[in-house]
């Protein structure tokens, strides 16, 4: 009777409305479409502010500006949503999200661009596959991970940080012959020309091995907020406070930095790419990542940053028309193939870890209904009649 009675009332709680079917829907598949939507994003952002960095943009007052923008367009909706929920703004909280800030904003977005100016999208997409490497890396020199060269898991993982390591090392140093498979026209798109002077799509020699260390330093900073990004409030919450301090270091970064007027703006595409960046890849994209860390942990936000090196690497010719190299385009392999042997030496060893938590909890049960097994009962149970004694045993 009972068990009927809680069907009964489960099926009539999820006939009451179309919550629970959604909100499952949402567990399920919202983590791919929001992973989804962020790479796409970011591929665009790499192209449009590729462009308008080779014009003369300040990657220090683009990163200022959209800041600003993003604070404003996610600050209300946090406080509006989320107004109800109690959370303390201690000085340790307070000393996270400035951490955060730094790191996962100020740091990573100033050098991403900043190598992005000297380098090309396709390399700057590229050096974001080199994450869990560099987290791998860091946890074994900061002795926070053990790594066992006799077990597949560890080998995994350092044939997956060797592949990323090299992959872009060729990518940088490395061009080899053109490829012509794709015959991309001779001249940017119409509506990007009058930004764009062809001579300066490629980048010397000299700047493109700067830029990829900037790009490599960026990858760092970005590997060090998703370390850190556990404890912080809820994504909304989260994601308004590390813009909005974010949106003051590279203010007076970029004051310190750049003249008065490099804050020029006018209607173009500067000002379209600093709106689009600021709401749908910095407010709602940083929510979105949150989310998807939450849900699934990092591991599959990971799995799908090779969509945006796919991607400007399939558009940058074509809408560009920036030359892919063979030597290019096998770094992009080796890194992507090293990515995914890195996530899979990592999947494999916490599964290990929950198979193994899953046993001892097992065996510590066990353990539990035998000791209370070989429990005596009390004499006073013996002397009561029987309903007596089922009651005080039980």
């Amino acid at each position: 009777m009972i068990e009927e009675a809680e069907r009964v009332a489960t099926v009539a709680g999820g006939g009451g409305g179309g919550g629970g079917a959604l909100g499952g829907v949402m567990r399920r598949h919202g983590p791919v479409v929001g992973q989804v939507y962020v790479h796409v994003a970011n591929a665009a952002l790499y192209l449009l502010t590729r462009v308008l960095l080779i014009e003369g943009m300040s990657h220090y007052v683009f990163v200022a500006y959209r800041q600003i923008v993003a604070t404003v367009a996610i600050a209300p909706f946090a406080y509006l949503l989320e107004r109800n929920q109690k959370s303390k703004l201690t000085l340790k909280n307070m000393g996270h999200l400035f951490l955060l800030s730094l790191f996962g904003i100020t740091i990573s977005q100033n050098f991403t661009f900043a190598g992005l100016s000297l380098t090309n999208t396709t390399l700057s997409s590229t050096m974001h596959n080199l994450n869990p490497a560099i987290t791998f890396v860091m946890a074994v020199c900061l002795r926070l991970e053990k790594v066992d060269v006799w077990n597949r898991r560890g080998q995994a993982k350092i044939i997956g940080t060797l592949l990323c390591v090299g992959g872009a090392m060729v990518v940088t140093l490395v061009k080899g012959p053109a490829i012509n498979i794709l015959k991309v026209q001779k001249q940017p798109l119409t509506a990007l020309h009058p930004y764009l002077s062809p001579s300066s799509l490629g980048g010397t020699s000299g700047s493109w091995i700067l830029g990829s260390l900037l790009l490599a330093i960026g990858s760092w900073s970005w590997c060090a907020f998703v370390w850190i990004v556990e404890g912080a409030p809820s994504e909304l919450t989260g994601a308004a406070w590390i813009c909005g301090i974010g949106a003051v270091q590279s203010l007076v970064v970029a004051l310190f930095v750049e003249p008065s007027s490099a804050w020029r703006l006018k209607w173009d595409l500067q000002l379209l790419n600093i709106g689009y960046s600021g709401i749908l890849c910095t407010a709602f994209g940083l929510f979105v990542q949150m989310w998807c860390m939450k849900e699934r942990g990092p591991i599959f936000s990971t799995v799908f940053s090779p969509l945006t090196t796919v991607l400007t690497a399939i558009l940058e010719p074509m809408l560009l028309h920036v030359q892919l190299y063979w030597g290019s385009l096998l770094g992009m392999v080796m890194v992507i193939l090293g990515l995914y042997s890195v996530l899979w030496g990592k999947a494999m060893e916490v599964k290990a870890c929950t198979a193994c938590c899953s046993k001892q909890q097992g065996q510590k049960a066990s353990l539990g209904d035998r000791a209370s097994d070989n429990i005596k009962r009390p004499l006073l149970a013996e002397t009561q009649e029987e309903g007596d004694s089922k009651d005080i045993i039980v």
